[in-house]
């Protein structure tokens, strides 16, 4: 369960700042911009733990070891 909520999580918050990059234009990959530092946080959070291809090989063994 934790895998799942993990692996939402992250690709949601990477939906958000993807958009907000764009949304910034050359501001949102300025170091030292907000936007900029929340993308490279972002980043970390979906390699950190194992990368979100994992979290999904995780999911799939809970799924079939319920069913």
């Amino acid at each position: 369960m934790s895998a799942m909520a993990k692996l939402f999580a992250t690709d949601r918050a990477q939906e958000v700042i993807d958009k907000a990059v764009q949304l910034h234009g050359g501001d949102g990959v300025r170091k030292g911009h907000i936007v900029e530092s929340l993308y490279r946080e972002i980043r970390a959070l979906r390699i950190y733990e194992g990368a979100s291809d994992v979290q999904k090989v995780v999911i799939a063994r809970q799924v079939m070891g319920a069913a």
